[in-house]
């Protein structure tokens, strides 16, 4: 080999070594920053959240995930509305009388496929069905998604709304207010059950499911601003891959659910919280997701669900069931 033709050698092969480091050395893709809106304080359901964000699965996704604490499913609404977070966890009735109202949102996905709304009371308080709720002193959250779905509740059991007093409380002062004798009962997710029985002891909890009295409706879901959709539909596609993967782990392990969340989120009762998730499997797990995947929507069950929301009070505008949701984005994951 000649001299020329060795240097002409060491020069490609010092190229190609200086190639090798840039390639080593090139700074990583920026994620996408992303606000998940909940809807309440950090509770059980929204523990795989937070197991998929300690198993990686957002950041496989390119996602940079801020959840953020709620103060309620129409403040949330309201949010993801203005453009405040890009996902936001709300009741499907509160976003469809958002929607109602001229609130630029769509549902992609739902959490709760059975809708947890519920009424928690002392089982001294002998309340044994709906209409035994007359005259009394309910406690509820001013944005809570129960006084929303209320009206067509209690017309479905032909009580006036008007017949309960409901008593404004925070979110966080529900179990307490009716164990002081404040007021009777409380409005709240059947799937906090756990929870109140560590503040009115075992045995002493009673409660109604509205589903199991005619109210077969759609609850929590996940769902994000039009505008979204239009500029970054990919993004939501990612989230909720990540998301129901977390569901899935979470169904298979909920303690491992529930102790990531609590690694990341100071002053969570990690016990109390595991107690609940066999109620939230049993609402959000359910024989449709199993069959068509996590968070699928069937229009039916969203028109029924429409229905009885504006079954005593219509719509400001008219609500059609394809413009309120969509499926296109579904993980297809399946539990």
């Amino acid at each position: 080999m000649t001299r020329l033709q060795m240097n002409a050698r060491r020069r490609c092969i010092a190229a190609l070594a200086a190639g090798t480091v840039a390639l080593v050395t090139l700074p990583a893709a920026a994620q996408d920053k992303m606000q998940l809106q909940l809807n309440w304080f950090h509770l059980a359901d929204h523990s795989p959240i937070y197991l998929a964000m300690k198993k990686g699965y957002y950041k496989q996704e390119n996602i940079d995930l801020t959840v953020l604490r709620g103060s309620g499913s129409a403040d949330s609404a309201k949010k993801i509305d203005l453009g405040q977070a890009d996902v936001g966890i709300s009741d499907a009735p509160t976003v469809l009388t958002a929607i109602s109202k001229g609130a630029n949102l769509k549902m992609v996905a739902v959490v709760y496929d059975k809708a947890g709304n519920n009424v928690f009371f002392r089982k001294s308080a002998n309340i044994k069905s709906p209409k035994d709720l007359v005259g009394k002193k309910i406690a509820v959250p001013p944005a809570d998604s129960h006084r929303v779905l209320w009206p067509a509740f209690a017309a479905l059991h032909g009580i006036d709304p008007g017949a309960v007093t409901l008593v404004n409380v925070k979110p966080e002062g529900k179990q307490a207010i009716v164990a002081g004798n404040e007021v009777d009962a409380s409005f709240d997710l059947y799937t906090s059950y756990a929870i109140w029985e560590k503040v009115l002891g075992k045995g002493d909890v009673g409660h109604l499911l509205w589903a199991d009295f005619g109210l077969p409706i759609y609850g929590h879901t996940y769902f994000v601003n039009n505008e979204t959709i239009k500029k970054n539909p990919k993004l939501i596609e990612r989230f909720l891959r990540a998301t129901h993967k977390g569901w899935r782990d979470a169904k298979a392990d909920p303690k491992a659910s529930i102790d990531a969340m609590v690694e990341q989120v100071p002053g969570l009762d990690g016990p109390t919280l595991l107690a609940t998730m066999p109620q939230i499997l049993d609402l959000c797990v359910t024989e449709r997701s199993a069959k068509h995947g996590l968070g699928w929507i069937e229009p039916e069950l969203m028109q029924k669900t429409i229905d009885i929301t504006f079954a005593n009070a219509k719509p400001e505008k008219p609500v059609a069931v394809n413009d309120v949701f969509t499926n296109q984005f579904s993980s297809k994951i399946k539990p």
